[in-house]
Parts: structure tokens; C-alpha cells; sequence
């Protein structure tokens, strides 16, 4: 049995349960997207540690950094407590340049093979969501106050944003072609050769910070990719109910059950997603 290509994802990113250990805050009128925590490694530059700090990115709710929502002892990463002062903001995907990296799917990522020459194809990211007291990130919390709170939360899981998918990078196969120029070259050298091809935003992800990593880079061309200004919900817990959303199934989104962490869409899937973002005017 042949299946139909894949031609759209919902991936799951930001501050969850296990990486981070609460979601992302919702006010009023505005949303935090808080990129889930990674340790520090001891032979990564320490200018490239600064650029994906909390502290130097800008929220989007107001004059500040989101270091304002980090806790002052530690931090979630895989279930595991790390202080935060050995962590970094792994800040993927990029909403205000159009980049997102991660691996193959024959190789434990999430972009299948499908999306290697890929016409129209999308990738949809959702948060995890929660309503604070008012005020709640005013003065600095440890982590466990933060979570006691997240807790009895109203919250939910939230479509936030899109890509389109315009051009793929490939750093395995940039390796691979260098390997057979050259008898021996440097991890480093593969990274150049992909700004060299695919512009400077290459460099804008952090899995620089990685020394040994070669990921699949999506790039989404200006006017093709967008953090939405409002999140269009998928499930709520509402006052201890949860509730599916009126967009929940044209997502895939079928029981309370679901954690939303990957999801494939076929061209027809995909063609009634896109329409309901059109109907709301969002993309």
C-alpha cells in the first residue's frame, strides 16, 4: 500500500510539561512563546552561549526579555531539573526570520523525506498556553510555584504560528559532498558551506551550539511565514473541564487524549487546514 505524500505537519514546540515544566503565558490580548530550555555546553563559545540567552530575547507582551518567566532556581529539560544558570533558550523555530531546524524522520526527527523537494508544503507549531493570575511574573518565582500555579491553570494547546516550506538545507548532505572533495574537513566547514548556499539565517539557530550537529534546516521565504496575533485553541482546560475547539478535527485533533506532539496532513488535509486559516484571515 502506497501512502498519499505528506504535504503539512503540526508539530508541538515551546515550554511544556517535561522541557520547561509549564507552558508559555496568555494574557489579554497577547501570548508569550517561550522556546523549551538546553544545557550549556562547556565547548561552545561563550558569544554564541549570550545570543541564546532568555535574557536577550525580547518578549513580545511588552518592554522586557523572557528571562521575566524563567524561573530563579531551575528548569525542566526531559523531566530532569537543571539550574538555570546552565541553560539556553533553544530558540527554533525562528518566527521573525523564517527558519526552522531539525532532522529527518528516517533518522528520529520530525520533517519526513516528503518535504525534500516539496511544493506547497506547510509545517504548523503549537504551544501549550496558560492563563497566570495577573501580575504573576511581576516579582521573580522558583520553579515550583510557577508549576503550582500552571497547574490549576486554565490553559490549552494552541495553533501559534506557520511556515511554508521554500527551501530545505540539508547539512548531512552538504557533509556528504564535501567528503568527496576533500579527504578530511571540519563540522565547521559544513556549516559555512550552508550559509554560503542559504544565507546568513543558517547561522541564526542553535543548533550551533552543538558542535557535532547536522540538522535539516527549513527555510520559509518573507510573506510565507507568521506568529499568529491571536493562537487558534485545539483543546482547553477550562475551569477543570476540557473542551475541543471548533477547529480541533480539521487539525486532526479528535480526542482529549491526543498531546499533539506530531501530526501529518495528505494534500486534501492539508488544502482543509489551509482553508480554515483563510476563512479567519490568517494566513
Amino acid at each position: 500500500m502506497v501512502l498519499p505524500p505528506i504535504k503539512g505537519l503540526l508539530l508541538r514546540v515551546f515550554f511544556e510539561s517535561a522541557d520547561g515544566g509549564y507552558y508559555s503565558p496568555i494574557f489579554g490580548k497577547c501570548y508569550e512563546v517561550l522556546p523549551v530550555p538546553e544545557p550549556i555546553r562547556s565547548d561552545v563559545d561563550v558569544s554564541a552561549i549570550q545570543r541564546f540567552q532568555y535574557s536577550n530575547i525580547a518578549s513580545r507582551c511588552g518592554d522586557h526579555p523572557l528571562s521575566k518567566y524563567i524561573p530563579y532556581d531551575y528548569v525542566l529539560i526531559g523531566g530532569s531539573s537543571h539550574h538555570v544558570s546552565r541553560v539556553v533558550a533553544h530558540w527554533d523555530p525562528r518566527f521573525d526570520i523564517g527558519v526552522y531546524a531539525d532532522y529527518w524522520r528516517t533518522i528520529g526527527g520530525r520533517i519526513p523525506k516528503d518535504f525534500k523537494d516539496c511544493e506547497n508544503c506547510y509545517i504548523f507549531f503549537a504551544a501549550g498556553l496558560a492563563k497566570y493570575p495577573p501580575g504573576f511574573f511581576d516579582v521573580k518565582k522558583g520553579f515550583t510555584e510557577i508549576r503550582k500555579t500552571f497547574l490549576k491553570s486554565d490553559r490549552g494547546i494552541y495553533v501559534v504560528g506557520y511556515m511554508k516550506v521554500d527551501e530545505i538545507a540539508d547539512l548531512t548532505e552538504i557533509s556528504e559532498e564535501l567528503s568527496l572533495r576533500k579527504s578530511r574537513y571540519t563540522l565547521r566547514e559544513v556549516w559555512e558551506e550552508a550559509i554560503a548556499r542559504y544565507g546568513s539565517k543558517i547561522k541564526e539557530i542553535p543548533h550551533l551550539l552543538r558542535p557535532a550537529d547536522l540538522p535539516t534546516i527549513v527555510l520559509s521565504s518573507e510573506g510565507n511565514y507568521k506568529l499568529f496575533k491571536e493562537p487558534i485553541p485545539l483543546i482547553e482546560w477550562v475551569e477543570g473541564y476540557k473542551l475541543l475547539s471548533d477547529v480541533s478535527f480539521v487539525f486532526g485533533i479528535k480526542t482529549f487524549e491526543d498531546r499533539i506532539k506530531y501530526k501529518v496532513y495528505a494534500e486534501e488535509e492539508l488544502k482543509e487546514v489551509l482553508k480554515t486559516l483563510e476563512k479567519e484571515k490568517l494566513i
